[in-house]
């Protein structure tokens, strides 16, 4: 059970709530937007224990301020989380999500044959990745597209493996699906496994930096910019000549430095898709 997460809270108007979510929730756990009173909603953002509260309190002053909201609406909370099984409670109440071209992403209790689509089962749990941020659904869309019969992938920050499962039905013969957090891990783990992907999908706790890592033929990161700054070397190592990168998790203003880093390492920029401030960069290592 992970232990020591807390939660900071900023009260503000509801038409503006999604968009302030959407900015500060980069780079969290997770975020939760919940009505507070005629108007008003609660941001929630969800952090780890070794997350500095102090420059989280910084971040939402100046994305607020950026919004015109100052005085009163600068007033945030850090607490801690008292109920540790609030993902469980909030991805039992998602309702089916399309996915991609072809995948619904099923909750369990819900009736998998209905959709029409390939159905993925979520088992609700502590870990994020359920199909209804931008950043999921672009990248599962990447993955779908870019997949080829036999191919080898790598999932990094793979949350709930809802991205893992979509490279095996899309044909890959492995993906590894890695999470330096131990209790995502765990239940990608049973994810991976209610959906009959155990054969291709090995799920282990690490990251790109994990000794021993092999080379793949596509890497999928749905993680926040830093990772893709402080990594590209390391991906581009991951990543066999030709290779497919699928990069989301951070916005349109993180573009031309993560492209810069990635250029440096031999990863080159080759498409972009974005959905609302939200982006996913489609880049190739060099070499034939």
């Amino acid at each position: 059970m992970t232990v020591g997460w807390r939660v900071l809270t900023a009260r503000v108007p509801e038409a503006v709530d999604d968009e302030i979510a959407a900015v500060l929730g980069e780079g969290s756990l997770g975020v939760e937007v919940a009505p507070s009173g005629p108007g008003m909603s609660d941001v929630r953002v969800y952090l780890a224990a070794s997350d500095d509260a102090d420059r989280w309190r910084d971040r939402a002053a100046s994305v607020l301020a950026a919004h015109g909201l100052t005085g009163e609406y600068a007033a945030t909370t850090v607490d801690a989380v008292a109920d540790e099984r609030w993902v469980e409670r909030w991805q039992a109440s998602l309702a089916p999500i399309p996915l991609g071209e072809r995948f619904v992403v099923v909750p369990t209790g819900h009736d998998a044959a209905a959709h029409g689509r390939n159905p993925i089962v979520l088992i609700p749990g502590m870990a994020f990745g359920t199909g209804e941020h931008a950043t999921t659904r672009m990248a599962a869309a990447g993955v779908e597209r870019y997949t080829a019969a036999g191919s080898r992938w790598l999932d990094l920050g793979t949350g709930s493996g809802l991205l893992a499962v979509v490279a095996a039905r899309c044909g890959a013969a492995r993906v590894l699906a890695l999470d330096i957090d131990p209790e995502a891990a765990r239940v990608a783990g049973e994810v991976v496994r209610a959906n009959g992907a155990s054969e291709v999908v090995e799920v282990r706790v690490g990251s790109i930096d994990l000794p021993g890592i092999e080379r793949f033929d596509g890497i999928v990161a749905n993680i926040q910019s830093s990772f893709f700054l402080g990594n590209a070397g390391r991906l581009s190592d991951a990543l066999r000549p030709g290779g497919v990168l699928l990069a989301s998790g951070f916005l349109d203003g993180d573009v031309l430095e993560i492209g810069a880093a990635l250029a440096a390492s031999g990863i080159d920029v080759t498409e972009q898709s974005s959905e609302g401030p939200w982006v996913c960069l489609l880049a190739r290592r060099c070499g034939a």
